[in-house]
């Protein structure tokens, strides 16, 4: 059986919650039209209309008297029913506070003001996709909107600020938990509180659209483990005061991002130099007696960190010591192999040519390809009305013509 008072706060709460919902809350203004419910209407319907146990009202009754005493509410009663079954309850807004204190609540207000507060930092963060999050936010809750936050839930935002502040720093692929146990004092606190909301920040504000999770953290530098950027060729460098010819592993190898750091490049091969995007490839290539490519980079889709930087030092080195040399990428026939091509060729490599990712190479392998969704099909659509994918044109409409896409494994050598 529930008491007086815990009647009273789960009528005021209710209330409460009417009133940060209208329009006079959002805007800060008074207004003559107060918050106001039936008890039809009310989380007390159930208790209120008990047949078997008609104390229920009773209590109920003696709740809203109080209220009304405390000139926190005002009722009215049905004509002929009156002290028998309430009409309305309103709440009375002079004594919105006390309302609150009474509930046992702290005012929607106070936690928009908390949630600016915490956020604020963010307004200077030096990425801008994340100030121009932070300004959106702030102003809607400003307008004492709640922005899509958990207004009941400021440690996390603590810590995810916590977290955004800190990852500019990063400047190579951090294991997440060594990042957690600097950052948030807690080897599996990023793990547990913080990454699904920074990975809806990623999602929704990032410039690049990624595949997976782990595409979007890797974007950001956080990673499970630190990866090794696989390659294989004739690449020579400087490291340590020593020239090392990558040719003699003939199986290839991986590099560190600290050597990658580290490492100078004092020759590429003369034959072109070929990006893979998936592993299984990648390895079906090194392997190969004979190869026409002179040097081959696993990119693991959108490159990591590390990779990013070798595929940079590869790009300077072309372009301070002509003649050019012919860069490929070869990648999954889809809205990511196709993406991940623009990716490099922006960043790295303005003049790179695709491998065996045109159209005849799609209809050769479409028998082999898997179908793709409605939803997917839109993707490639709005491809088709960005300029810069212009000559992909041909090879997305005969995608969207035969409606599947064509992983690179299914592709033979």
């Amino acid at each position: 059986m529930k008491t007086i008072n815990q009647y009273k706060a789960r009528l005021l709460s209710s209330l409460l919650s009417k009133y940060e919902s209208s329009v006079s809350f959002q805007d800060g203004t008074p207004s003559k039209q107060r918050p106001q419910m039936t008890m039809a209407q009310s989380p007390l319907m159930a208790d209120y209309y008990d047949e078997m146990d008609y104390t229920k009202r009773e209590t109920i009754h003696e709740a809203l008297r109080e209220l009304e005493a405390e000139g926190l509410v005002s009722l009215t009663w049905p004509k002929h029913r009156d002290k028998v079954e309430v009409a309305k309850v309103y709440l009375e807004l002079s004594l919105v506070d006390e309302a609150y204190r009474i509930a046992g609540l702290t005012p929607k207000a106070d936690k928009l003001t908390l949630l600016r507060q915490i956020l604020n930092p963010l307004l200077r963060h030096p990425w801008p996709w994340v100030q121009g999050w932070a300004q959106i936010t702030n102003e809607a809750l400003v307008n004492r909107k709640s922005a899509g936050l958990d207004l009941d839930a400021p440690e996390l935002y603590a810590k995810l600020v916590k977290v955004l502040l800190s990852l500019p720093d990063l400047k190579e692929s951090t294991p997440k938990r060594v990042f957690s146990q600097n950052v948030l004092g807690d080897s599996k606190e990023f793990e547990q509180m913080v990454e699904k909301p920074l990975l809806r920040l990623l999602r929704d504000n990032t410039p690049e659209e990624y595949e997976t999770d782990e595409e979007y953290l890797d974007s950001v530098n956080l990673v499970i483990h630190p990866k090794h950027t696989l390659l294989a060729g004739d690449l020579q460098i400087a490291l340590n005061d020593n020239n090392i010819n990558l040719s003699a592993f003939a199986g290839g190898l991986g590099l560190s991002h600290s050597t990658i750091k580290t490492m100078t490049i004092t020759s590429l091969p003369a034959s072109p130099i070929l990006t893979v995007e998936n592993l299984t490839t990648y390895y079906q290539i090194v392997q190969q007696p004979s190869s026409p490519w002179g040097l081959v980079i696993y990119t693991g889709g959108f490159p990591h960190s590390g990779t990013q930087l070798l595929l940079s030092k590869i790009s300077t080195f072309i372009k301070n010591n002509p003649p050019a040399i012919d860069v490929y990428h070869w990648g999954d026939i889809d809205y990511g192999g196709i993406r991940i091509f623009q990716y490099l060729k922006e960043r790295f490599f303005p003049l790179l040519k695709p491998h065996l990712m045109d159209a005849e190479t799609y209809r050769q392998y479409a028998p082999r390809g898997m179908e793709f969704s409605s939803v997917y099909a839109e993707k490639l659509k709005r491809l088709l009305n960005d300029m810069s994918y212009m000559k992909w044109h041909a090879l997305l409409e005969e995608m969207l013509l035969k409606r599947v896409r064509v992983e690179q494994e299914s592709v033979y050598l």
